[in-house]
């Protein structure tokens, strides 16, 4: 196998290691309550990957300022830096709230850093969940090999929706979102694996519109491109 080949499958391993690691390093941190002496070592690994996971993908970054915008592009570049924003606001937040590694510092602002560690959070897993279902179609290509895989992956998929919007609900996750509440509250009595399963759920939903608000946006650009054609084919003609 040539040396080249096997040098971008390993940079690729590699993402998706991280991308898997991130997600449930960002899900376990938002679960507080069930490992509070290690939140913060766990926000500082999730900040490590959070760094090599930019550092891999810097391309992205030199592309920027480069090429058409289509409103596909447009809506993912916003989405993308939003999440960056989002995630340094949660890092930066985390050391004014920090009890341990960083309160040696004693910067103080511990309650304007709890406001911004709580709604930066809850938008930074809106974002990755945005950020996730634009980058699901290598999965679903996969996926379209064997349509009984296909359908059960579809049914899941909708069911995990429509009980991530249950659980959104439930928690009144949008309190966070917006500052309409000051604290977070979570219920100490359920299982720590169920609580674990409810927050992956929630992501689910935006997941959901991303990707399919991403195919509808092709859709509705293969079909100007199509018309666009014919156009100039009747053009020529006369």
């Amino acid at each position: 196998m040539d040396m080249e080949v096997m040098k971008m499958r390993c940079k690729r391993t590699v993402k998706i290691i991280i991308d898997i690691a991130m997600y449930l390093l960002f899900v376990a941190l938002m679960q507080e309550h069930l490992w509070e002496d290690l939140h913060e070592w766990i926000g500082i690994m999730l900040f490590v990957l959070f760094i090599a996971h930019n550092v891999l993908n810097f391309r992205w970054y030199q592309s920027l300022f480069k090429g058409k915008y289509t409103p596909a592009r447009t809506i993912s570049a916003v989405i993308n830096i939003a999440l960056v924003a989002a995630v340094l606001c949660c890092m930066a937040s985390s050391v004014l709230v920090s009890g341990k590694f960083f309160a040696f510092l004693n910067l103080g602002g511990a309650r304007i850093g709890r406001a911004i560690h709580l709604v930066a959070t809850a938008w930074a897993f809106v974002l990755m969940s945005l950020h996730l279902g634009l980058h699901l179609t290598p999965l679903t290509n996969k996926l379209k090999k064997n349509n009984k895989l296909l359908r059960a992956g579809q049914i899941l998929a909708v069911f995990l929706a429509a009980y991530g919007v249950y659980v959104f609900i439930g928690r009144a996750f949008y309190e966070e979102l917006f500052y309409l509440t000051e604290f977070k509250f979570f219920d100490t009595d359920k299982p720590a694996v169920l609580y674990f399963f409810e927050t992956a759920a929630m992501s689910f939903p935006f997941a959901f519109i991303a990707y399919y608000g991403r195919i509808l946006l092709q859709m509705k650009k293969n079909k100007n491109e199509k018309s666009r054609r014919h156009y100039e084919k009747i053009k020529e003609a006369l």
